[in-house]
């Protein structure tokens, strides 16, 4: 592996202050308490400096870069906790289409993707690991296709433009009720194929739902005899949303360590001013040791993220554990990690006005938004062959 993947050089490292710095000035956190609405002038203003179309082939319009780049945006987006749908479209939609190796959909619909015109996302209800409502079919009629069903989580559902569904073929609807076994999840798909749903399309009604992360949007959307298109090959659904959930763990892991970093950076901050007994709590040895846990994990949960991000940029052989390893890593430590916050901020961050209650909500809903953390040990021992 290219071990300048692992580390910023110059062109990502002024990647990273762009992003960081845009993401300060248009999307600030106090944002997410008094409007937490999708903001299209800001996507669209990310999709000019070309942040959705990064991994994006030249062909259709997009930058043709790697991972290693979409990484440092997805760990910049974490920290800032940004409300727009960059997971949902560049981590599962985007490559979603292109795994599909449709190349006449994906010359349709990713220039539009790429230009911020069209907010695409992919409906993984049918495919995390314990999906229990798996139930959309697809009925061919008049040389076209219509679905019919309701996928109870979407992400950026009620925003997104465009909604990648996975649907069978009539028959009985296929569902995995144990979230546990990976051969269930791996069944829970089979026989079915990828369809492309125009959100004001007729029969399809999106229906916005509460949120424990203040900053991640979640719809349920249901589809009654919705007209879509076919996207690849029929029954060919699973291998591509097998990839494209991988994808977008790779980031969320990496949203995950950016998150943490910056619970560190206000850990940090408040200890070197915070005083009692006439000395900064920053000099206390309980509250250094603690300081210095969460670095270890900081640490860590970047490190892990950022070998995922380089074996998916290469197309390593050991992405498909690598990436699983950063999943179940970067959830625990980020949950940990601002658990920690709050107790040294001493429980204000309980509170409605500061900021560390953002980023614990995020952690514990970003620890199962594609899979709990039992689930990514569980496919590490099934891909090594235990």
């Amino acid at each position: 592996m290219n071990p300048d993947l692992l580390v910023d050089g110059d062109e990502r490292g002024e990647l990273r202050s762009s992003v960081r710095r845009l993401l300060r000035d248009k999307a600030p956190l106090v944002a997410l308490r008094d409007d937490p609405a999708f903001d299209r002038g800001l996507w669209r203003r990310l999709a000019e400096l070309g942040l959705v179309g990064l991994a994006v082939p030249e062909k259709y319009g997009g930058l043709g870069q790697t991972a290693a780049e979409t990484g440092v945006v997805f760990e910049e987006m974490g920290r800032a906790l940004y409300r727009g749908p960059y997971l949902s479209c560049v981590g599962l939609a985007v490559p979603a289409l292109l795994s599909s190796g449709d190349d006449a959909a994906c010359a349709e619909l990713l220039p539009a993707i790429v230009a911020g015109d069209c907010v695409a996302t992919l409906a993984v209800s049918a495919g995390r690991e314990g999906a229990r409502n798996a139930e959309t079919r697809a009925v061919a009629e008049d040389g076209g296709w219509l679905l019919t069903g309701t996928e109870p989580f979407v992400l950026d559902g009620a925003d997104a433009d465009l909604i990648l569904v996975t649907a069978v073929s009539g028959g009985d609807p296929v569902s995995g009720d144990d979230r546990h076994s990976v051969t269930r999840h791996s069944r829970a798909l089979e026989g079915r194929s990828l369809y492309a749903v125009r959100a004001d399309a007729p029969g399809a009604t999106r229906t916005p739902a509460e949120s424990l992360d203040l900053a991640r949007a979640v719809a349920a959307v249901t589809l009654d005899r919705a007209p879509a298109r076919l996207i690849g090959t029929a029954g060919a659904a699973p291998p591509v949303v097998a990839r494209a959930l991988d994808t977008a763990l790779v980031g969320l892991a990496m949203e995950q360590a950016g998150g943490a970093s910056a619970c560190l950076e206000m850990v940090v901050e408040y200890t070197k001013t915070r005083r009692q007994f006439d000395r900064v709590i920053g000099s206390f040895q309980a509250v250094a040791h603690k300081a210095v846990d969460m670095l270890r994990r900081v640490e860590f949960s970047r490190s892990a993220a950022r070998y995922a991000a380089a074996a998916l940029a290469e197309d390593d052989p050991e992405f498909p554990v690598a990436v699983r390893v950063a999943a179940a890593y970067c959830g625990d430590a980020f949950r940990e990690v601002v658990a920690e916050t709050v107790q040294l901020h001493g429980g204000i961050g309980f509170t409605w006005e500061h900021d560390t209650h953002l980023y614990y909500r995020r952690a514990w809903s970003s620890q199962q938004l594609l899979g709990p953390t039992d689930t990514h040990y569980a496919e590490v021992a099934t891909r090594i062959g235990l």
